[in-house]
């Protein structure tokens, strides 16, 4: 008698296979959820990662549901991470100084005269110019390896008020770069100046690299505010 076939008296054979089950799982892998969550947060995209790694294979083992709260928690860490990545990298791509140089200016901290090299200067710093003549973009090129930074409280030739690098691959001319330096510092601090209440009493003076310091690496520009009238001194921090 075939299997599964009834017999003469109406009994039934031998049973046949068994069929297709139509039990599914019915629980989700917890760690699947928590990948999810702790992905979603992103400040622990890290744990994230490694909870839907182990929620994949526990899933696989138990025949459990949550493969997708796995994956997605494991590509939004991703996600997380690329963003981050990119961020910090343009960060550090902007110039500090250049940043600096857009933010309020500090207060003076400076209680001596110090002697500091010209491409040492920082924003906040008022100085007194070694050279005897600060730079305008009136005057002729003045090389100035050194300034004294002194207290904006006394007599000063002039205030530090923003700094940036020259993005060119060759040194340029004097006129090339006088012109570079000039037109940097007046889209940073020109119109700052007419804040002050003797704004219209002020000029902006640069200093830029000269061929030896080019050569160092030096692609610093420093602007600096300075009384319109040659040979007249600022007195008191400017209000910029």
């Amino acid at each position: 008698m075939p299997p599964g076939q009834p017999g003469p008296s109406g009994q039934p054979g031998f049973p046949g296979p068994p069929g297709p089950s139509s039990h599914r799982p019915t629980t989700t892998n917890g760690l699947a959820v928590a990948s999810l969550i702790t992905g979603v947060l992103g400040c622990v995209s890290l744990i994230s990662i490694i909870l839907g790694v182990i929620a994949l294979k526990q899933i696989k083992e138990r025949g459990q549901r949550g493969r997708g709260l796995a994956i997605a928690g494991i590509v939004i860490s991703l996600l997380w991470g690329v963003v981050g990545t990119a961020s910090y990298l343009f960060l550090k791509s902007v110039d500090g100084d250049d940043i600096a140089g857009k933010l309020p200016s500090p207060k003076a901290t400076v209680t001596k005269p110090k002697d500091v090299g010209a491409n040492k200067m920082r924003v906040g710093d008022c100085i007194n110019d070694n050279s005897a003549a600060a730079t305008t973009a009136t005057d002729g090129p003045v090389e100035v390896e050194s300034v004294k930074v002194v207290p904006c409280t006394s007599p000063h030739d002039g205030e530090v008020l923003a700094s940036f690098r020259l993005a060119v691959a060759t040194l340029p001319t004097d006129a090339q770069m006088s012109k570079l330096a000039s037109a940097g510092c007046k889209a940073r601090v020109g119109t700052r100046l007419n804040r002050d209440p003797a704004g219209a009493s002020l000029a902006t003076s640069y200093y830029y690299p000269t061929i030896q310091s080019w050569a160092d690496g030096d692609r610093l520009v420093t602007c600096v505010a300075v009384h319109a009238t040659e040979g007249k001194k600022l007195t008191r921090k400017l209000r910029v």
